[in-house]
């Protein structure tokens, strides 16, 4: 949506390993998830990205950009962010869980699941929320011709390993002096705790944090209010309410990395 909308980026959809499309592994924590992103970046000849994250992958662009700092065009090696977005995302060990998730994904009976309407029926009977709801339909798949069903990501290694993933950044001095725009829901704990906002303040330098309705799916829940606050943060970023600075990015073309 925010691609299309603009149609000033260039655009790169990645699937976190053990998620999507991305191959399966036996392990998962932040650092792994960042240097794949890392090779991909230089597989593909890619500097001076935006990174955009939710959730895990908002920690893990932050931390990306926190261990190959910001951009700079003199670095001949610089393959740090331009500046970072991160969805409901915060630079620290959280207090939550997703194991309740993982539980609902693994008691949904497959085997009576001929197309997504059954799987619809049998997730309201064990989740309260549409909007965590439709998180988990997104995960799962079901063949048009046989009704098959299976779960797209590695579930047994992500439950396992959550606590990784989960964890806090492991520098506590590393700064980020980038541009970097934090989008929260008001009825997640994600940026509405203290220590939370603190370690943000403390690692990025030049942050914005911004709220809206909903909890910590906020691309579902907001998804309109959400691409307004990308939109204006990009629009200041890459001077695009001037003159020179939309001609200059016409030619250029920024890669967003999502």
């Amino acid at each position: 949506n925010l691609a299309g909308r603009e149609q000033r980026f260039r655009l790169h959809c990645l699937d976190s390993r053990n998620h999507g499309d991305s191959p399966h592994t036996d392990y998962h924590c932040l650092q792994t998830i960042c240097e794949d992103l890392q090779w991909y970046m230089e597989e593909n000849e890619i500097k001076a990205p935006i990174l955009i994250g939710h959730s895990m992958g908002g920690k893990a662009v932050l931390l990306h950009g926190l261990l190959h700092g910001h951009y700079c065009p003199s670095r001949a090696h610089s393959f740090g962010p331009r500046c970072i977005v991160a969805l409901d995302a915060a630079p620290c060990k959280y207090d939550t869980s997703h194991q309740y998730m993982f539980e609902a994904m693994e008691k949904l009976n497959l085997k009576a699941v001929q197309n997504r309407l059954d799987a619809e029926r049998q997730l309201r009977k064990i989740m309260d929320y549409a909007a965590e709801r439709a998180y988990v339909m997104a995960n799962l798949d079901v063949d048009e011709v046989s009704g098959d069903a299976c779960w797209i990501p590695n579930l047994d290694v992500l439950k396992r390993d959550e606590k990784k993933y989960m964890s806090g950044l492991q520098d506590p001095g590393a700064e980020f002096h980038g541009p970097t725009l934090f989008i929260g829901g008001n009825m997640s704990t994600r940026l509405t705790t203290t220590r939370h906002l603190e370690a943000i303040d403390a690692h990025f330098k030049k942050c914005m944090v911004v709220m809206v309705e909903g909890g910590h799916f906020v691309h579902h829940a907001a998804q309109y209010d959400t691409i307004e606050h990308i939109v204006d943060f990009l629009t200041e970023c890459l001077n695009l309410s001037d003159v020179e600075g939309i001609s200059y990015w016409k030619s250029q073309r920024p890669t967003l990395l999502v």
